[in-house]
């Protein structure tokens, strides 16, 4: 048995074994799970669990860069492919217009990456990490994680009851975003280990994958006012759909300008199974109209 032993109990698995295999994620998938990985490695090098966080660092590091796909390589290699590497890879995610609009926009912070994956390697934690973790949060863009990433950035600075908390919501993260991911036993593992879960923490993940948010179209939010939605409240109403598809609560503001629309939304529900069917029909075909 080796001197960690919750490294003793595991058999690795892996999310992405071959470049076909990303066609179930968005871009906001491969977005949000790059920096749950990172999250992860920095909270376990803060423990005797730090040769496992050099050993997977290594792997990332072994060929210099992550522009080509190697189905060899582990699951954080594989999901910067996506995120920064060669485009083409894109037009293999579950919606690759969308997932190419947001890869042009967002701005990698490859250098800051590397970097920091140096050091993790090395095994002790530097001053410069939180830093490096916010460049990389930023250059993503599309990340919901960016409060759990303010404190976990500052991991040695929390209380025991603050760590529990974000190694906990962590985990929920890691279990709901990336299943089959070879860092998921691990990290189960490294919490239960360390006595690091919180039972005060609620799991609010979304259990699906999170769609890439919907940019902004004059045309379509024009298209509101013919559903009785106000001028002043289009570019609210209009956000919803961006919101909820990326499982983030919905403000009150916002709630009332997409109003008019959920009142349709009820009355062909309340009307019956005649006119539900209507509607369905009308979707199908603004469906296929729409490629």
């Amino acid at each position: 048995m080796s001197e960690f032993k919750f490294l003793d109990y595991i058999t690795e698995g892996k999310m992405i074994r071959n470049s076909d295999g990303v066609s179930r994620m968005t871009f906001t998938d491969a977005s949000d799970l790059v920096l749950l990985y990172f999250l992860a490695l920095h909270v376990m090098r803060h423990y005797p669990s730090r040769r496992y966080v050099t050993s997977y660092s290594e792997q990332v590091l072994k060929w210099q860069n992550w522009h080509n796909f190697r189905p060899s390589a582990n699951d954080l290699h594989c999901l910067l492919n996506i995120v920064d590497g060669d485009e083409r890879i894109v037009e293999k995610l579950k919606d690759p217009k969308a997932a190419m609009r947001l890869r042009k926009r967002s701005g990698f912070p490859t250098l800051t990456a590397k970097r920091l994956l140096r050091s993790f390697k090395d095994g002790v934690p530097s001053i410069a990490d939180a830093g490096d973790l916010l460049k990389i949060d930023s250059g993503l863009r599309n990340s919901r994680y960016s409060g759990l990433r303010r404190r976990i950035a500052n991991y040695s600075k929390l209380t025991p009851n603050e760590r529990r908390k974000a190694v906990t919501e962590l985990e929920n993260a890691l279990k709901a975003r990336g299943r089959n991911a070879d860092i998921i036993d691990y990290y189960i593992l490294f919490v239960k280990d360390y006595d690091l879960e919180s039972r005060q923490v609620k799991d609010t993940e979304p259990r699906i994958s999170v769609m890439d948010p919907i940019p902004a179209d004059t045309k379509d939010i024009q298209m509101l006012r013919l559903l009785g939605v106000p001028n002043k409240d289009l570019p609210f109403a209009y956000k919803v759909l961006n919101m909820t598809s990326r499982g983030l609560g919905i403000p009150p503001r916002f709630a009332q300008a997409y109003a008019p629309v959920m009142r349709i939304v009820n009355d062909i529900i309340k009307a019956g199974p005649g006119y539900v069917n209507l509607l369905r029909q009308v979707h199908n075909r603004a469906k296929i109209a729409k490629r």
